[in-house]
């Protein structure tokens, strides 16, 4: 299961135009606190889980999102007892208002066992157009 978790996380993010992402399922992967970090500009974007979802919904209500289909490359689990690091490389493809973009990056997951179950307390990522960087 915890080395599945990112492509869960992708799944929740993705969506065809005319429909939305699966926010139910991605609040239910994370903690209750747990936070986005987009640090591919000059200052990182930190955001906890409603907010995120907010700012997507708002976007995809503005037609600034359009669709979005992540898919996992590779990844690289380390786990020790309670906690775990997920490092997942994947592809976006992104259509907004104004056009298609493809993207190569890398997700930072950090995790936590709770339950007896692995959620994300946290999300970081950084991305680049050229996929070369991977190669």
């Amino acid at each position: 299961m915890l080395k599945e978790l990112p492509k869960e996380v992708y799944k929740a993010i993705s969506f065809e135009k005319g429909s939305k992402p699966d926010f139910d399922l991605l609040a239910s992967l994370f903690i209750e606190k747990g936070l986005f970090i987009n640090n591919k500009g000059e200052q990182p974007v930190i955001k906890p889980v409603p907010d995120y979802v907010k700012m997507i919904e708002t976007n995809i209500d503005n037609g600034n999102i359009v669709s979005i289909k992540e898919v996992e490359i590779s990844n690289e689990v380390i786990e020790f007892g309670g906690v775990a690091q997920i490092a997942s490389k994947y592809e976006l493809v992104f259509e907004g208002a104004t056009g298609r973009q493809t993207r190569y990056g890398v997700n930072l997951f950090q995790l936590i066992r709770q339950n007896g179950n692995w959620l994300v307390s946290s999300m970081c990522w950084d991305d680049r157009t050229n996929k070369s960087l991977f190669e």
